[in-house]
């Protein structure tokens, strides 16, 4: 194999960027007579090392809430 195929080939296998961990939102639910109801959701998320949980707000839709993650992180990572 020559070099500039060898090296085109190589280059070509490496990492499109740094891994960015993932977000997970937890739903919490609590025992009732009709079986499991949600009464709340938290996101734990990594701002410049530090953990930060949010908590869903009140009558918040869980899409809102997801945007609201979001953008907290993408200012988080802006400064």
């Amino acid at each position: 194999m020559k070099f500039i195929s060898r090296l085109d080939r190589l280059e070509a296998m490496r990492p499109v960027g740094p891994w960015v961990p993932p977000i997970f939102f937890h739903l919490v639910v609590e025992p009732s007579k009709n079986g499991p109801r949600e009464v709340g959701a938290f996101a734990k998320i990594d701002l410049n090392g530090e953990k930060i949980t949010l908590w869903r707000a009140e009558g918040e839709a869980q899409r809102d809430f997801e945007v609201r993650v979001m953008t907290v992180k993408a200012e988080g990572e802006a400064r």
